[in-house]
């Protein structure tokens, strides 16, 4: 049974759940892509994309950004609850990521002639 946790911002109900492995695919998929940058994804880079925070609490992008920084990172803080595997996950992609750029820096330099 996945995961979920209902909470409340403000009056406003909201749950978070547990993405599927399909849902988790998807949006790995789209990671890199010529896809446009969320005003959310600027505001907290280090975090879930928006694209999860949408689909786990079965609303948009555009819904979500109605709200206050302060109330989207309410909403991340569940989604990532619900969700430590994909979070771990994007965690593990993004320390990859890093070390390939120092790898690629370093080899870079490398090749720079002495001056």
């Amino acid at each position: 049974m996945r995961k979920e946790k209902p909470f409340k911002i403000g009056d406003k109900k909201f749950t978070a759940r547990e993405l599927t492995v399909k849902q988790i695919a998807q949006i790995t998929d789209s990671l890199g892509k010529d896809t446009e940058i969320s005003d959310i994804d600027m505001l907290f880079p280090d975090r879930l994309p928006s694209e999860a925070l949408a689909m786990s609490l079965e609303s948009t992008i555009e819904d979500l950004g109605e709200y206050a920084p302060s109330e989207i990172e309410l909403m991340i803080d569940a989604v990532e609850e619900v969700n430590p595997f994909f979070a771990g996950l994007l965690q593990r992609l993004a320390n990859l990521g890093r070390a390939a750029l120092a790898a690629q820096a370093a080899q870079k330099s490398e090749e720079q002639p002495a001056a």
